[in-house]
């Protein structure tokens, strides 16, 4: 049929038939586009996970505790970095041009690392007991009830009883870090504000004895608090402010679970138990109570006059009081030490620089205490792992894995290779050191460089613990 439309005979490459298309990019399998949130892009093989399809064959799950298995694998080694900066003495991290508080702050650490040789032994036995929260008969019988009994009510209000007294000991010092983190809060809002601030702060009761949080509490829950947020709410301020707030929530919530009236409620409650009464006996919440007037608190917290030194010095050096040519290696130790205090670690941990007759020496040391089980549990052989890493001033750094148990104790020590002609005499110093102790060496292996340089490599029940607590929160 004609096309009655079209008077002539179009010319060739006029038809207005034709639909012509700009020509399309084909879509590799490697092309994605750039990611512009103001715009509908088209469609291309990026995925929510952002892997493409062949990757996605195959499952992978991150989590929580994978993120710390490869941390600690990557973690600094600490004897290496901190023994570069004790060496160096304290002149060379001074160098007269810091501050009298850091410079003090530094000297004051240098002085309580001098030590004499025989006064280690009960300087290694105080940051050890330090070190360990929860110690003393109290504990002790708890952790018998714990090992003893099936009843996951029982259980779960041990834990609950303990993390109120933990919160109770460490009451004064969570009151400073609140009033520490209002007061940070002063540098970022107006001059009214700030003034305003600084009043409410001075409504605290720093002195408020341990436990006692009501009065506290209900300050900074219906004055402070609600002031902070009527300040977000009005001004819109959505950064550094508002992130201090939520510290301070989290800051507010143990400081009131720490009541000495919500400790006592929850030994009320496991005496309800006769898994509980079975080591306790008759004891009553108010016979409980007395014994908490003998309780030392700052004892029980954690505190050590050594410990807030050192930690005084790495806060030193990370806030650049050494140098800023420090202050990176600062920091590596400090991310060191607080991996080393994570939840997943199942270790005690202890670093600690001092200086013996004269020479300088960084210790760095992990302890399994019962690498077996519950020492409470029975017709199990009680095993002790511990890895030492120890780096001496001009000898160089030893590895030790010392495994004992009923008197008996084996070891691996790596020395440094330019002692390798001493190995001798090194061997016949351990055995004469276990036998003062009254050990029985087993084995005792020695060479020259080398070992673990990981806790991984030493106690492989970190990573048995992937099959219950890998999730990803």
């Amino acid at each position: 049929m004609a096309d009655i439309l079209k008077v002539t005979t179009p010319l060739s490459g006029y038809d207005n038939t034709t639909v012509k298309t700009p020509p399309q990019a084909g879509q590799g399998p490697h092309i994605q586009n750039p990611i512009d949130p103001t715009r509908v892009m088209r469609g291309d093989n990026r995925t929510d996970a952002g892997r493409n399809g062949e990757q996605q064959l195959a499952f992978r799950y991150g989590s929580n505790f994978g993120a710390f298995l490869n941390m600690v694998k990557s973690m600094p080694d600490m004897s290496a970095i901190f023994t570069d900066i004790f060496f160096q003495g304290e002149e060379m991290l001074t160098g007269g041009v810091m501050g009298d508080e850091a410079a003090q702050q530094i000297a004051s650490f240098f002085e309580a690392a001098q030590m004499e040789g025989e006064e280690v032994f009960p300087f290694l036995k105080e940051q050890a007991e330090s070190a360990v929260r929860f110690s003393g008969g109290i504990f002790d019988r708890l952790r018998e009830a714990m090992a003893e009994t099936n009843s996951i009510d029982l259980k779960a209000e041990i834990l609950d009883f303990i993390k109120k007294f933990n919160d109770m000991s460490s009451g004064k010092h969570l009151l400073h870090d609140i009033f520490n983190t209002i007061q940070d809060m002063e540098g970022y809002v107006f001059r009214q504000t700030r003034e305003e601030i600084d009043a409410m702060l001075q409504e605290l009761d720093m002195a408020a004895p341990q436990g006692e949080t009501g009065e506290n509490s209900a300050l900074l829950k219906e004055k402070i608090l609600p002031f902070l947020a009527r300040y977000v709410a009005n001004t819109h301020d959505m950064g550094t402010i508002r992130d201090k707030i939520s510290l301070l929530t989290i800051l507010m919530a143990r400081y009131e679970n720490g009541s000495r009236q919500e400790v006592l409620q929850s030994f009320s409650r496991l005496s309800g138990y006769q898994g509980f009464r079975k080591f306790f006996g008759d004891m009553t919440a108010e016979q409980f109570d007395q014994m908490l007037d003998q309780v030392d608190m700052d004892k029980a917290a954690g505190k050590n006059q050594w410990a807030d030194k050192f930690v005084d010095f790495l806060k030193t050096g990370v806030t650049g009081g050494t140098g800023l040519e420090n202050k990176q290696a600062f920091q590596s130790m400090l991310q060191s030490l607080v991996l080393n205090e994570s939840v997943y670690m199942p270790l005690l941990h202890l670093a600690f620089p001092v200086e013996i007759d004269g020479r300088k020496m960084f210790s760095e040391m992990w302890i399994d205490p019962d690498e077996s089980g519950s020492s409470t549990q029975t017709g199990v052989r009680h095993t002790a792992r511990i890895f030492v890493k120890f780096d001496i001033r001009d000898l160089g750094q030893f590895k030790l894995v010392l495994l004992y148990g009923d008197n008996a104790a084996s070891l691996q020590l790596f020395y440094p290779e330019k002692l390798q002609k001493a190995e001798a005499g090194i061997q016949k110093g351990i055995k004469a050191i276990l036998e003062r102790h009254h050990f029985r060496a087993e084995n005792v292996y020695l060479q020259a460089g080398g070992g673990p340089s990981s806790p991984l490599e030493v106690f492989p029940k970190i990573q048995e613990r992937i099959s219950s607590v890998d999730v990803r929160i």
